[in-house]
């Protein structure tokens, strides 16, 4: 299922998009109207494609959680065998989180989309593992730490996932380059993040028929601000799309 072919908004040009040195030295703006209202453009012909890999998302996660729930029964106060599962899952569900987000990216310059892409980043597993791991642990730190601290890292450290699976960076450098990117324009960065949020939980209630359109908005509308910060590498552009 592809969103390739009919009524594709233009293509950003290509002086519009971001790269790793324009997003060092805080080159780049994030105008939050704008991303929301190009993000909704570009929800036509693709919201169905992103819901389905949104189906493949959860629907592995549930059966995960079938399967953890397995071990628990048989041995009930098994802590360390709890940690394990935990851990085992997190280290399957991160790249798939991954491939939801580059969908959105891959949306973001008009590159063919399939619900598919959503499974094609575990080759990374074991960075993108380690990187949700310490990124949890400092956010935890930070939100021990009066809060504040916590909610600045869980903005700031919001692109280093898909920095991993773009630009295929190292652990810390990811978490590194995405956290001194956003905190150049953390205020806009958060501004977007808590109106995504607030249109979502909006979409919800009627039924949450809404979500139909906001959710594959949002997915996109992150996408975009990836894009406008970093860039996209060619290696995302000329990806496998059959």
């Amino acid at each position: 299922m592809s969103s390739t072919g009919e009524n594709q908004p233009p293509e950003p040009p290509l002086e519009e998009r971001g790269s790793i040195e324009k997003a060092r030295s805080g080159n780049y703006q994030v105008s939050i109207g704008s991303i929301l209202s190009e993000a909704w453009d570009k929800t036509g012909g693709a919201k169905w494609t992103i819901h389905l890999a949104m189906a493949i998302y959860f629907g592995i996660v549930i059966l995960l959680a079938i399967a953890a729930a397995i071990p628990a029964l048989i041995v009930p106060e098994g802590v360390f065998l709890e940690i394990i599962i935990q851990l085992a899952m997190m280290a399957i569900t991160t790249p798939l989180w991954a491939g939801v987000y580059m969908i959105g990216l891959r949306r973001s310059v008009n590159a063919p989309i399939r619900a598919g892409q959503v499974l094609d980043y575990f080759s990374v597993t074991l960075p993108l593992f380690g990187l949700y791991l310490l990124m949890s642990i400092l956010i935890l730190i930070g939100f021990i730490l009066l809060i504040l601290p916590g909610i600045y890292l869980s903005i700031a450290y919001m692109l280093a996932i898909p920095l991993v699976a773009d630009k295929k960076m190292g652990i810390w450098e990811a978490l590194e380059t995405s956290r001194k990117a956003v905190t150049k324009r953390w205020f806009s960065v958060f501004g977007l993040t808590l109106l995504i949020m607030l249109i979502n939980a909006i979409a919800m209630i009627p039924l949450g028929l809404g979500l139909i359109w906001t959710v594959p908005m949002s997915t996109i509308a992150f996408g975009i601000l990836y894009r406008n910060i970093f860039g996209c590498s060619q290696q995302t552009l000329q990806s496998d799309t059959l």
